[in-house]
């Protein structure tokens, strides 16, 4: 086994792209993040870190890190010992490391090592599904239409954006949610469903060679139960199919059945099941 680091993304796409594409749809995430990384994306002050492993010359794992986000982690399933070579790794150059997500089989197993080797805690911060879309089913009857958002939508959309890193992600909440709104406004596609004003929102600013990412799918409280996410969300995935794209995918949270059935229903079909853990650091204080 020889553990590989990339000083860049680019370094990394170049050794690991081949084997991440024999899954693209499933491997959305590693492969969208290392490509905006590339494209010049900023995610925090710390520099970026890329690993691979390979066996007889074979990558068989690939791991990204943006400080301060957690470990981002493939790894081949028939060679799980290989977290190994990854664990011993990080321990000296990231000690620290603040969590890890993959798939949930594998993620499971570097929780569990990691525990063990940092003297740590881990708890499961969520359990989510990756979803693929290849052909929208539009839903039918609900009133209103998609549009692009506006200059004249920032103010609202923001408050919405807050609203939907409270609700999907609360321990990582945007530090200026206005900006988030901005960077999909200018790096992405993000739209409203618009009924007399908007009442759903949905972005995608990250992607794959083959595919495009949805996210920050939101609809406010008072305005559930209409349709509105189901119409924002086949509605997209259709204008992001029509761009070229050969399918659409998204994350959702199991924890959440009702956003699961809303995306089946427009024509996601599940791809693999995730897990992501945070780590307690050592010296934290916690027992």
């Amino acid at each position: 086994m020889n553990l590989t680091t990339y000083p860049n993304a680019s370094g990394f796409l170049a050794a690991a792209t081949a084997r991440l594409m024999q899954d693209e749809a499933k491997n959305n995430l590693i492969l969208g993040v290392a490509g905006q990384v590339r494209d010049g994306r900023s995610y925090g002050d710390d520099p970026p870190t890329f690993l691979t492993v390979d066996v007889d010359g074979e990558i068989v794992a690939a791991a990204i890190r943006t400080p301060p986000y957690p470990l981002i982690l493939h790894c081949e399933e028939d060679h799980r010992k290989v977290i190994d070579v990854l664990a011993d790794h990080l321990l000296t150059t990231d000690p620290r490391l603040p969590g890890v997500n993959g798939e949930a089989g594998i993620a499971t197993a570097f929780a569990e090592l990691w525990t063990r080797r940092a003297c740590t805690r881990a708890e499961i911060a969520m359990r989510l599904r990756v979803y693929c879309l290849r052909e929208v089913e539009r839903p039918v009857g609900v009133p209103g239409r998609m549009r692009l958002a506006l200059e004249e939508d920032v103010d609202l959309l923001a408050e919405w954006m807050a609203g939907f890193h409270a609700e999907a992600v609360p321990g990582d909440p945007p530090s200026d949610p206005r900006e988030v709104v901005l960077r999909f406004m200018a790096s992405g596609t993000l739209v409203v469903w618009d009924h007399d004003r908007p009442v759903s929102l949905a972005g995608s600013s990250r992607g794959s060679e083959n595919g495009a990412t949805l996210s920050a799918v939101y609809t406010p409280p008072e305005q559930r139960g209409n349709g509105y996410a189901s119409a924002c969300v086949a509605a997209l995935s259709q204008r992001l199919l029509d761009e070229g794209n050969a399918f659409c995918t998204l994350y959702a949270d199991l924890a959440n059945p009702t956003s699961n059935k809303i995306y089946q229903r427009v024509g996601f079909c599940p791809v693999a099941d995730c897990a992501m853990y945070t780590f307690t650091a050592p010296g934290s204080g916690t027992d």
